[in-house]
C-alpha cells in the first residue's frame, strides 16, 4: 500500500499507450548519468540503482563513477509505467545519501540523468540563519474545542554546501507561537539526523542540502489569538484561519481577502511581505458581515486544486489531459500532504524516502518559480 502511494505521488502514469509500447521496444534499458559535487564533475564514488514496483522493492545493481563523474548501469528491464514502476540512482558523499529524479517513462533513458550532492560545512553549535522565502500558517477549531495548527516553513539554503551539525548542536532552530502544545514536526531530513520540538522551538538537527527545505509542524493552542515571533526575515508570511471563527485582527499583518480552499470552507486571510523581525500576532477582532462565498470558488477554480490532486490524476482513465496549474499555496499544501504521510510510514526504505525526496524537489522548484 505504502508502496501504491509513492507510486501515485509521483504521478506514474498505469495506462501503457500503443506509442509507450513501441518505445519500450527500442529502448536500450541502460541509465547513463553523472554525478556532480556542487558544480565540478566527481571523479570517483559509487551509484546504486534502486527500483520500486507494487509489487517489491529494493538494491538492483550499483556502478562506479569515472574520473569524469560519468556511470552507466543497466536496468532489469525498459521502464514500464504500465507495471507501475521506477528507477532512480543514489550515491553517498561525505557519509550524505543524496538521490536523482525518479525514471518511470522510457524516452527518459535518452537523456543524461544527474546526481548532485554537495561537500558539507560545519555550522556554528547553536545553528546557522537559514533564509525562509515562505511560511504559512493554517489554524482550524477540533471537535475537542481547542485549537489545530499546521505551520509550513519553507527554508532556502542559497549556498553550495550542505550545512551539518557538530556534535550535540543543530543545523537550525526557530521559535513556534507562545502556547503551542503538543507539537510535532515531520521527520524528512537526509542521512542522519531528525527534526524535532524541543523547548518550544522547532529544532533541526539534520543536514540541509542547497535548495529549498520544507519542515511542517502541528500543534495544538487553546484559542486562534496567537503571537508569531519573527526573529529572523521572512520573504512572505501567511496566516489562514478556517472559519467558523472569532472576530480576528491582526497586528503586523495585513487582513486579506477570504478564500475558499475546499467547497464550503473559507478561510480568513492574513498576511505580509519581508518582515524583518519582531513578532506578528492574532488578537480579538470587530464582528463583521461574512460575504457570500459561492463567487469565490469561481474566482479561484483556475488556480486552485484540491489537495490530492496528484493521486486523482495517476489513477484517472483515459487519455492524459493538462491539469489546472498549481499555486503557491496549493503547491505548499502538497507538500504538506506528502509530509505528513511519508511522517506515517514506519522505517521508510531508502527507496521509498528517494521517491519522496525526488518528487518532493520537483514540488519545491515549482514554488520557487513561482516567487
Amino acid at each position: 500500500m505504502r508502496r501504491r502511494l509513492f507510486l501515485a505521488l509521483l504521478g506514474v502514469a498505469h495506462l501503457a499507450t500503443p506509442t509507450c509500447v513501441a518505445t519500450q521496444e527500442l529502448a536500450d534499458p541502460v541509465l547513463r548519468g553523472r554525478v556532480f559535487i556542487g558544480n565540478a564533475a566527481a571523479d570517483a564514488g559509487t551509484v546504486v540503482l534502486h527500483r520500486v514496483s507494487s509489487e517489491a522493492q529494493g538494491e538492483v545493481d550499483s556502478a562506479s563513477v569515472a574520473p569524469d563523474g560519468t556511470f552507466s548501469v543497466r536496468l532489469p528491464s525498459v521502464p514500464d509505467p504500465d507495471r507501475s514502476e521506477v528507477y532512480f540512482a543514489s550515491v553517498r558523499h561525505s557519509g550524505i545519501l543524496y538521490f536523482g529524479e525518479p525514471v518511470n517513462l522510457p524516452i527518459q533513458l535518452d537523456s543524461v540523468y544527474e546526481i548532485h550532492a554537495y561537500d558539507t560545512t560545519m555550522v556554528a553549535v547553536e545553528g546557522h540563519v537559514v533564509p525562509i522565502p515562505a511560511r504559512e500558517i493554517f489554524l482550524q477549531l477540533s471537535e475537542d474545542q481547542s485549537w489545530e495548527a499546521v505551520d509550513l516553513f519553507q527554508l532556502r539554503n542559497d549556498g553550495d554546501r550542505t550545512l551539518v551539525a557538530q556534535e550535540g548542536g543543530v543545523v537550525w532552530s526557530y521559535p513556534l507561537p507562545a502556547g503551542a502544545r503538543e507539537a510535532t514536526v515531520s521527520d524528512m531530513g537526509l542521512g542522519v539526523g531528525a527534526s524535532e520540538v524541543r523547548e518550544g522551538r522547532l529544532v533541526v538537527t539534520a543536514p540541509i542540502p542547497p535548495g529549498g527545505r520544507m519542515y511542517v509542524v502541528r500543534y495544538a493552542l487553546d484559542d486562534p489569538y496567537l503571537a508569531v515571533p519573527v526573529p529572523q526575515s521572512i520573504d512572505a508570511l501567511e496566516i489562514l484561519v478556517r472559519e467558523p471563527a472569532p472576530a480576528l485582527a491582526a497586528e503586523g499583518l495585513e487582513s486579506l481577502e477570504r478564500v475558499e480552499l475546499e467547497p464550503g470552507s473559507t478561510y480568513l486571510r492574513f498576511g505580509a511581505s519581508k518582515l524583518d523581525g519582531g513578532q506578528v500576532s492574532l488578537v480579538p477582532g470587530k464582528k463583521e458581515s461574512k460575504p457570500p462565498v459561492g463567487w469565490y470558488s469561481f474566482i479561484l477554480a483556475l488556480a486552485l486544486t484540491a489537495v490530492g490532486v496528484w493521486a486523482v490524476q495517476s489513477g484517472a482513465s483515459g487519455s492524459p489531459t493538462a491539469p489546472t496549474p498549481l499555486g503557491r499555496g496549493e503547491l505548499l499544501r502538497e507538500v504538506a500532504k506528502m509530509d505528513e504521510d511519508f511522517a506515517a510510514t514506519a522505517s521508510p526504505s531508502p527507496e521509498e524516502r528517494g521517491l519522496y525526496e525526488a518528487r518532493r524537489r520537483d514540488l519545491l522548484r515549482r514554488i520557487r518559480m513561482l516567487g
